[in-house]
């Protein structure tokens, strides 16, 4: 199994295909998928590798929903949390989204982008509504940041109205504004009026999401724009919007990849070397036969799992790597690495830093020389999971 993401990425334009690198379009703002002469349906392969797809989290969920690999790209993005109800972890796929759930999913999945790219502004003290004190405490912080940010303003009279369930038009604005933010450039509307039953103040964002793949209408030609959201329905909004982010060179894609069995593995070993193009390190695993899992992304403002406190780590830009299926150290008869930090000075790698096992996750940050290209996989006998960063330009 294996993730591989390029600091290439291919542009859809009028007609052609053109293949940009990720720091140009990211100094320029280009947004070629936003300029295609005919809508398409974007798909979310670009952001989500197969195995974060059918990442099966959720017992709610089955495969077969038409949602699901969006559901599950998202819980493997740490997106979407789901809850606990009698022992299952469920999605509650069905359950209409309110606009309060909305800014957060749309907080959260504009957290993941890089802070050179775009960063939300800190909570400060709370939103700046007549409805302020309606706002549940969990998604305060969300909306005060997205207020701040001019990509939420409420309504007319001062509100905020946190408990209304949202429609597909203003779903459709809310992304729109949240991209067009990111990307501080304005996105494409769809080539004459792709839909019959669209009008008024919400037209042109359903018209530059229809565009960017983002959004689809529930025929051929309407879109229905007073039907309510659904949270499975959003999860697909929002999994696409991260494939644009991704298609486009402004984010690297998570790295993802189940555990076999929980609390079963430990690092025995870490080897560092340097190839023509990526500098790689192997992690050597030890335990019983059970598969580690992972998730590797790009951070910013590395912090330890458990503790909360802030980790220095050297370089330009950093991976936090969570191997999953991991045990504590008193629990396994080997003798396992117990480095602090590893000082590599590649091309790609600067440094290796080892946190604690949490929880069945073991959290490792490794500085690079910037936000490159990297690939996730395993070898067997004995079991090794590798990540090959690029050398950076």
């Amino acid at each position: 199994m294996s993730t591989r993401t390029t600091s290439t990425r291919v542009k859809h334009t009028r007609g052609a295909v053109v293949a940009i690198g990720a720091a140009t379009a990211l100094a320029a703002g280009q947004v070629g998928a936003a300029a295609a002469a005919l809508p398409f349906d974007r798909g979310i392969d670009d952001a989500c590798e197969a195995s974060a797809q059918e990442a099966d989290e959720f017992a709610d969920v089955d495969a077969t929903h038409t949602h699901a690999t969006a559901i599950n790209c998202l819980w493997a993005y740490g997106v979407v949390q789901g809850q606990f109800t009698d022992g299952e972890h469920v999605y509650s796929p069905g359950v209409d989204v309110n606009r309060e759930q909305m800014a957060s999913f749309i907080a959260v999945m504009l957290d993941q982008l890089p802070n050179e790219v775009y960063a939300l502004p800190a909570a400060d003290d709370g939103p700046d509504f007549t409805d302020a004190g309606e706002i549940s405490t969990a998604h305060q912080a969300n909306i005060d940041r997205l207020q701040q940010a001019g990509i939420i303003s409420g309504h007319g009279d001062g509100t905020f109205r946190p408990a209304v369930t949202i429609d597909r038009a203003q779903m459709a604005t809310f992304i729109a504004q949240a991209i067009e933010a990111a990307i501080d450039d304005e996105l494409m509307q769809a080539e004459g009026e792709p839909f019959q039953d669209v009008s008024g103040t919400h037209q042109a964002n359903i018209e530059k999401l229809t565009q960017a793949g983002i959004v689809q209408g529930e025929t051929r030609t309407t879109y229905g724009p007073q039907a309510s959201t659904t949270r499975a329905q959003m999860a697909t909004m929002i999994a696409r919007s991260l494939d644009f982010f991704v298609f486009e060179g402004y984010l690297e894609p998570v790295a993802f990849s189940p555990a076999t069995a929980p609390s079963t593995l430990g690092i025995t070993d870490v080897d560092t070397g340097a190839h023509d193009d990526v500098d790689r390190v192997t992690f050597t695993l030890a335990g019983d036969d059970a598969l580690a899992g992972w998730t590797v992304r790009y951070i910013d403002g590395p912090v330890a799992h458990g503790s909360g406190e802030s980790v220095e780590v050297d370089g330009d830009a950093v991976l936090e790597v969570t191997l999953t299926g991991m045990a504590l150290p008193p629990d396994l008869d080997e003798d396992l690495w117990d480095d602090e930090r590893i000082s590599v000075d590649g091309d790609g790698i600067v440094e290796i830093v080892n946190r604690s096992v949490f929880e069945g996750r073991q959290q490792i940050f490794i500085g690079t020389t910037g936000i490159n290209g990297f690939s996730v996989d395993r070898l067997s006998d004995p079991q090794r999971v590798y990540i090959d960063v690029e050398h950076g330009s």
